[in-house]
């Protein structure tokens, strides 16, 4: 998985401290930031056909297999 570094920032964590001290004496409401992420490419589905192929060749697969 990437991971990136996030800048710390003095001036955004004290905004949200008094934001949120505000909203604590009832003068302002809270809001809440939002990111939007982009979603990872949809998965490939597999035939049934595939789906046996993956199980008869896998060994670790018949510890699984309903009795």
């Amino acid at each position: 998985m990437k991971t990136r570094d996030i800048k710390f920032n003095t001036d955004d964590l004290v905004g949200s401290v008094e934001a949120f001290a505000h909203h604590l004496a009832d003068k302002q409401k809270l809001t809440l930031r939002t990111a939007t992420m982009p979603l990872p490419p949809p998965v490939k589905s597999l035939t049934p056909s595939q789906v046996r192929s993956i199980r008869k060749n896998s060994t670790s697969a018949s510890q699984f297999s309903p009795r």
